[in-house]
């Protein structure tokens, strides 16, 4: 099996963790091929990345512009190729740009026959009609197909998609992630709809922004991330505000998850326990409390080792549930924690073996040991 993967937005928040998993799935998984990236200027932090990569695995650089050749060069990168030779030389290609800048690499890739992974904040309607407006690409129904499906979520789509055989997908971003996991945990319990709030950083670490420690801004209606998981939950109602709170990371998710009947905390924690990526933080531990988000990442990280680095692939669940009868139904009102910049990744990973028509039966399993991805209660608890 081979499968060349291509890495557009190369050193992104995410793409560039999605880049190093690929790599150690990808041999783990017995994969051959190369890991191409598409450069553009050469600042400090795409060479650093690129230095780094080339230290752990090697990678072949092509340039979006062949007038920085020489200083790319004078940085010591090797440049395979230009714009066109990057797309040619890879079979599958990971969008990572911002929201608003995928359409030509979508174009370039999809006219080279590449399998073209999206991210989450990817408009697809907007997408195809930049498509259909260029006429570079023709448009074929099993393409607008792609364009129709659901988001791709491995942990409940990968076999759907694997017999679909797509040019493109659309994984699911990091709080539709965190979503997904959840309404992947509580369904067996008989989850009906998931409502509250997503308390969005105003930005990443590394990220300035102009923002008021004392102000939030919250949404007029229901965002897109329920929307979005309920393209893969067609059985759960989704009506989630999400806001944007003084904070970095993590993203924090208060939800009210319902379920006909009567179902208890300590049920939805057994099954929070038993999801794959999902990791139950106790609030009380031998007389301390785990009720600030900071210290609950900070005593998290402290404990793992990982084959990349000390990311938090996992959802992170309290089990600090406050439940409420209601009629017939039972409203558990939860907290949970995205890491927002590496929660998506091991979906972007699957989306690779996807393209490699790698098999449903242990692809998940390969990914969480490969990456270290647990799930059960913390500390003691956990496997993968």
């Amino acid at each position: 099996m081979k499968c060349n993967a291509g890495f557009v937005g190369f050193d992104g928040t995410e793409n560039k963790r999605t880049l190093l998993a690929t790599a150690e799935v990808k041999k783990a998984a017995g994969i051959d091929g190369d890991l191409n990236v598409l450069l553009r200027k050469p600042h400090g932090r795409a060479r650093s990345i690129m230095a780094k990569f080339n230290r752990l695995y090697g990678v072949k650089a092509y340039l979006s512009d062949m007038a920085l050749k020489d200083k790319w060069q004078a940085a010591g990168v090797t440049i395979e190729g230009g714009y066109d030779d990057f797309f040619s030389a890879s079979d599958f290609i990971m969008v990572g740009t911002p929201g608003d800048q995928e359409l030509p690499y979508l174009e370039a890739g999809l006219a080279n026959d590449c399998f073209v992974s999206l991210m989450g904040g990817a408009d697809r309607p907007g997408l195809l009609k930049g498509l259909e407006e260029n006429k570079k690409v023709k448009i074929t129904e099993e393409l607008k197909a792609d364009f129709a499906r659901e988001f791709f979520f491995g942990l409940e789509n990968y076999q759907m998609f694997l017999n679909a055989k797509p040019k493109l997908v659309q994984c699911t971003s990091c709080n539709t992630t965190g979503l997904s996991r959840l309404a992947l945990a509580a369904r067996p319990l008989g989850l009906t709809a998931v409502l509250g709030n997503i308390d969005r950083r105003h930005g990443d670490p590394h990220t300035v922004v102009k923002a008021s420690p004392s102000a939030i801004q919250f949404g007029k209606g229901a965002g897109h991330q329920g929307t979005d998981a309920g393209t893969i939950f067609e059985e759960v109602n989704f009506s989630i505000r999400a806001s944007k709170v003084p904070t970095t990371v993590p993203h924090t998710n208060f939800l009210n998850l319902v379920f006909k009947g009567d179902v208890t905390a300590s049920q939805l924690v057994e099954q929070y326990a038993k999801t794959r990526e999902v990791v139950v933080m106790p609030y009380q531990d031998e007389g301390k409390k785990h009720d600030w988000t900071s210290e609950i990442l900070e005593a998290f990280l402290s404990g793992i080792e990982r084959p990349i680095s000390p990311e938090i692939f996992e959802l992170i669940v309290s089990d600090a549930i406050i439940p409420f009868r209601l009629g017939d139904y039972t409203i558990l009102q939860t907290v949970s924690m995205v890491e927002q910049m590496s929660i998506a990744v091991p979906n972007h990973v699957e989306s690779y073996l996807l393209s490699a028509g790698y098999p449903a039966d242990d692809v998940h399993s390969l990914v969480d040991k490969t990456l270290g991805i647990m799930h059960g209660i913390w500390p003691d608890k956990l496997s993968c």
